[in-house]
């Protein structure tokens, strides 16, 4: 496990969530539901053919081989905790495990369109990038916390004005934590610095196909694969639909995007 601990801090990333798990009172049967939710989107996702034209056959595998039909809450609630055995919450099942994995995605102006001779899907309306300081007890993924509502606020938007969310799942408890201090009110106003009313989180716009914690986690290819699935989401919907995607990363960080329908 310390191999893949922060240079930093000397901890893993699983070590810092269990603090974000306990600082935002995220339980286990709660982080257990949300992995079990994106196992039962992922596999719906794999059986109406969403996937087919986003992942590539390689070596005769035809699409991912993570996503458990078998899953159950008694069954991962049966898991031990990983990164704190006597009072942990994250288990290898609320956790995105580490794959292999490679992806890539087209991005271009007008005249990269032209050349490429296909219409634009989606537009990149803007990003906002935000850190924070991993050494409190907030824990290290949760600077989308933060950026989420900044960039929100920055375009007057609120929750109920973006119709997907697409969530990096490094752990259940991280997406939990930072969905809830984003609604938070309090929090927005001292962390983000943002004083607007942005009203209810619409949990159920949330990785309708599955995120990482039923596809997997190949670091550097995860974030082409969200974008790719957001736009791809987009594209079903009608012209001026908004998305945001967001992405927390080792060191504190936090990238976040809005992007729309075409």
């Amino acid at each position: 496990m310390k191999a893949w601990a922060n240079r930093v801090s000397g901890r893993s990333q699983g070590e810092h969530t269990e603090d974000t798990a306990r600082r935002f009172a995220v339980g286990r049967e709660e982080q257990d539901r949300w992995a079990l939710r994106s196992h039962q989107s992922a596999v719906a996702g794999q059986d109406i053919g969403f996937f087919d034209d986003l992942v590539t056959p390689f070596g005769g595998v035809e699409r991912d081989a993570l996503p458990r039909r078998d899953t159950s809450l008694e069954r991962l609630a049966a898991l031990r905790p990983v990164f704190d055995s006597a009072a942990g919450s994250i288990t290898a099942g609320n956790a995105s495990p580490v794959t292999d994995g490679a992806a890539a995605i087209w991005i271009g102006d007008a005249e990269g369109l032209k050349r490429l001779g296909a219409p634009a899907a989606v537009k990149i309306i803007d990003w906002e990038i935000a850190a924070i300081d991993f050494r409190l007890d907030e824990g290290m993924l949760m600077a989308p916390g933060r950026a989420i509502p900044r960039l929100l606020a920055r375009h007057r938007l609120r929750f109920a004005d973006i119709a997907l969310w697409e969530i990096h799942e490094a752990f259940a408890a991280q997406v939990l934590a930072n969905i809830k201090a984003a609604s938070d009110p309090a929090y927005r106003r001292e962390r983000a610095g943002v004083d607007a009313d942005l009203g209810e989180f619409p949990w159920e716009r949330v990785n309708p196909h599955g995120g990482s914690l039923a596809l997997g986690h190949p670091f550097a290819a995860t974030g082409a694969r969200i974008l790719s699935q957001a736009a791809k989401e987009l594209t079903a919907m009608a012209p001026g639909a908004k998305a945001i995607v967001s992405v927390c990363a080792d060191g504190g960080q936090g990238t976040v995007a809005l992007l729309e329908r075409v």
